[in-house]
């Protein structure tokens, strides 16, 4: 755990108001909507396994739920204060206008930013093209499918990034290529083909989804591209990408601090700065964030290692490796503005 230096809570709170970028209480038209209507709305893919599925009672789980859920929480200081609406392309989602945010494994490019009128929150997940193999095979890295048969669709660029790394290092593709990806995942549980490929996150849905056995198979951990997936909203709500953010951001500072939602009130009781600084309640006039806003993100759902760990982790059918996805502090790109 790093330890700083003590400050009294009053700079703490002048500090935590500038970090937030916030000027005066008014919150921004998207902001003062969500709020005047009680809740958040959050797009979310409609039957996606480990992201956004619904249970047997209708609830709905996921790690896209939760990360949705902790915003509400970090807004209202409640993670019940949630709507969710599936929602199937971008173009939907900029002509609608009653959708605040989507969650929907979008990747971060350019293109979406830039020209699409978007406007991206902070990475949630470092996925990437990868591959899926029977644990019975023995396989452990890219460079033993050579010559091995491989599941591949084309409605996305899979076939392309294959290619171009099995060429790279000299490696023999046997393509088995199929036109959709569920038809990709439905020949390789099949037996058609030794292994599949398509982003980790997609395997991981396929092995929650569709494996007879889950623990028949393993999702290599060497990822061929890169696909950073984060929030997205409308270019303009400047004030919810604030309570995104730190919505986000207090997640991976909880992991890192080692709170939990099991440990919350013993934590609240800590003498050690950082966690101090983590427990503070925002300034008044920061209208992003509820006044409690951490307490009520790890009470609802835990860090982010909690919500990796039972939606795609080591308590989930995909067991699918965290890999770039891990904090800083053990060898991963996740890093987060401290709340100071």
């Amino acid at each position: 755990m790093r330890v700083t230096l003590p400050r009294s809570l009053a700079l703490l709170a002048s500090l935590l108001c500038v970090s937030l970028l916030v000027a005066s209480a008014h919150a921004g038209e998207r902001l003062d909507a969500i709020k005047g209507r009680g809740f958040l709305i959050c797009g979310i893919g409609a039957n996606v396994p480990g992201f956004s599925q619904r249970d047997a009672n209708g609830a709905w789980r996921g790690f896209d739920v939760d990360m949705c859920k902790a915003i509400a929480a970090g807004i209202f200081g409640d993670s019940s204060k949630i709507r969710f609406q599936p929602i199937d392309t971008l173009a939907n989602f900029m002509a609608g206008g009653d959708i605040d945010v989507v969650l929907r494994g979008l990747t971060w490019t350019s293109g979406r930013e830039i020209s699409g009128g978007l406007r991206f929150g902070p990475i949630i997940l470092y996925d990437g093209q990868g591959f899926l193999v029977p644990r019975k095979l023995g396989i452990a890295s890219p460079e033993q499918l050579s010559g091995k048969s491989i599941c591949l669709s084309t409605d996305a660029a899979f076939l392309t990034g294959v290619r171009t790394y099995f060429r790279n290092r000299n490696l023999t593709l046997k393509a088995i290529i199929k036109d959709r990806r569920a038809q990709a995942e439905d020949a390789f549980f099949a037996g058609e083909c030794d292994a599949m490929s398509a982003d980790a996150s997609e395997l991981a849905e396929a092995i929650i989804g569709k494996a007879p056995n889950p623990a028949d198979y393993v999702i290599l951990s060497q990822q061929i591209t890169k696909e950073p997936l984060a929030p997205l909203l409308r270019k303009g709500d400047d004030q919810l990408l604030d309570a995104v953010r730190w919505s986000i951001f207090a997640l991976i500072n909880a992991e890192e601090l080692g709170i939990r939602a099991d440990n919350i009130d013993r934590m609240r009781a800590s003498e050690y700065p950082d966690v101090k600084f983590f427990f503070t309640p925002a300034p008044a006039n920061t209208p992003a964030l509820s006044p409690n806003w951490t307490t009520a993100i790890i009470s609802a759902v835990g860090n982010y290692g909690e919500i990796y760990d039972r939606n795609l982790g080591s308590k989930s059918k995909a067991k699918l490796p965290r890999g770039l996805s891990r904090l800083w502090s053990d060898g991963g790109a996740l890093y987060a503005p401290p709340i100071h």
